[in-house]
């Protein structure tokens, strides 16, 4: 059977070859990927971990006009409160009406634990329906009611009988995975299984056949303008300076750019399968859905790693053009923006030149990301992701020739964080969103590896990185003085061990 008919999705951990507990050199790494030892790392010790359920929330939250059920005790909803300003305010960037997510919970108490929770989930899609009329609700089946054996998929089914809305599963139990990308699998096969993904006539377009001796033209107009458009897919770290960066140089080509799946609706949905070509800059986000695109409608895709830094965007677009035959023309385009970009950061080149700097986030960016402030002349001392797939095989091919006696790590732990970074002493690091305020702590400059709000692709988002690095070095004094007055929960015998000391093989 395959993952797309199957009620919930597999875990990353079943279907890549993946890993999240690793140290050595980039050579290494890449052996460990393909002999398959990756699978069988671990540590002896643990301190945290990031729910997947986390991830998924973000990317349907942001979806118009959605309801969300939360099939679970009430805290797991209590992020929807933070999620909401982020939201409201990433509608509002692309000219959409700035509404909160609405959001509800079956409030599964311990008697609830004991005898299920069917009938609540039951009656509060059935409220959600009633009450608020959205185009989509979302039940999100939560780690409570997986380990209890609700089956959700036949509540949702038969709820979709006489609900109005869209009634959409997302299975989100936690535990089942230590990698929490497959929160990205979990949003996408929600929307695969549940939502129509093709036109419908006479909603969306008028039949062909009914047009009479127009048909046949305007046919030809469908089919042109089909056969020149991109679906470009974002996700949480993709915010819109980086869609407008990207849409402007595929635009350059000609080509029509649409963006799924955030900040969608079902209408623009629907229209998914009508694209050239599918996009997406990172095959931890998207892989899955694109997969099933290409299976059900037939519809390339191309993931041609993060368009970052000049060689990179440079390969992006010229990987994109090479599939509608106009690599001259993304050429010439990509010579005049490296022109332009290279005389905007020149300023800024002498004022990072030699300063030391560690990177920490998603594989695919740290990676690309580590090869860019090397080439800008930057020292980097080491990079860590938060886990390592076979798809990255390809970035880390190129990690190994640019960094051979670099250590890298496969890690999502705070406490070997702390370790590396009161060891190497970066002048900067650049990290996940969330992380600069523990990062001030230990008297650190950050800057996030990504940010919604700015830009990180393309040439304009070299200017944006690099401008923002040196506005960072400008003054450091907050992190040094804050520092002298926290202290973290680490013994000095830990700082003396190797910050990947729990590691086995």
């Amino acid at each position: 059977m395959s993952y797309y008919e199957q009620a919930m999705p597999p875990v990353r951990d079943q279907r890549l070859k993946i890993g999240d507990s690793f140290s050595g050199l980039a050579c290494e790494i890449l052996d460990c990927s393909k002999s398959g030892c990756m699978l069988t790392r671990n540590r002896l010790f643990w301190q945290t971990g990031a729910c997947q359920m986390a991830l998924t929330l973000m990317m349907a939250a942001t979806v118009e006009r959605a309801a969300i059920v939360m099939h679970g005790p009430i805290g797991c909803g209590s992020q929807l409160h933070a999620l909401s300003v982020q939201t409201n305010k990433g509608k509002a960037q692309r000219g959409k009406s700035p509404v909160p997510p609405v959001w509800l919970s079956t409030n599964l108490q311990e008697s609830d634990v004991i005898g299920g929770g069917e009938a609540k989930l039951r009656q509060t899609i059935e409220y959600a329906d009633r009450e608020f009329r959205p185009e989509i609700i979302f039940v999100v089946s939560t780690c409570a009611p997986n380990i209890i054996g609700d089956d959700v998929e036949e509540i949702v089914r038969s709820a979709q009988e006489s609900a109005a809305a869209h009634v959409v599963s997302l299975h989100c139990p936690g535990f089942k995975s230590r990698v929490v990308a497959s929160a990205y699998d979990a949003f996408y096969h929600g929307l695969l299984k549940h939502l129509p993904l093709s036109p419908e006539p006479w909603r969306d377009f008028v039949p062909h056949a009914e047009n009479g001796p127009q048909g046949d033209l305007k046919r030809i107009e469908y089919e042109n303008v089909k056969g020149r458009t991109i679906n470009l897919w974002n996700a949480t770290s993709i915010g819109v300076k980086d869609e407008e960066e990207l849409t402007r140089l595929l635009g350059a080509l000609g080509l029509k750019v649409r963006v799924f799946a955030e900040y969608s609706s079902a209408d623009e949905m629907r229209l998914v399968s009508q694209a050239a070509l599918n996009v997406s800059m990172c095959n931890v986000h998207d892989d899955y859905m694109l997969s099933f695109l290409k299976e059900k409608f037939g519809t390339p895709y191309l993931i041609a790693g993060m368009p970052i830094g000049f060689r990179d965007t440079r390969r992006w677009l010229g990987a994109i053009a090479s599939h509608f035959g106009m690599e001259e023309e993304a050429r010439r385009i990509a010579d005049a923006e490296e022109e332009r970009a290279k005389a905007a950061i020149a300023p800024f080149l002498p004022k990072i030149q030699g300063k030391r700097v560690l990177l920490c986030g998603g594989v695919v960016r740290v990676g690309t990301e580590a090869i860019v402030l090397k080439e800008l002349g930057m020292d980097v001392l080491t990079f860590r992701a938060y886990h390592y797939d076979n798809g990255a095989d390809e970035i880390y091919e190129r990690v190994a020739e640019e960094f051979p006696n670099t250590r890298l790590s496969v890690s999502n732990q705070w406490f070997e964080f702390c370790n590396q970074i009161k060891k190497l002493k970066p002048d900067l690091v650049v990290s996940h969103n969330g992380t600069q305020g523990l990062l001030a702590k230990l008297g650190v400059p950050a800057v996030q590896l990504f940010d919604a709000d700015k830009s990180f692709f393309g040439y304009g988002g070299m200017f944006s990185l690099l401008r923002r690095i040196v506005f960072t070095f400008k003054n450091t004094s907050y992190q040094k003085r804050l520092s002298a007055h926290v202290k973290f929960p680490y013994r000095d015998s830990w700082y003396e061990k190797d910050a990947f000391h729990y590691i086995k093989n």
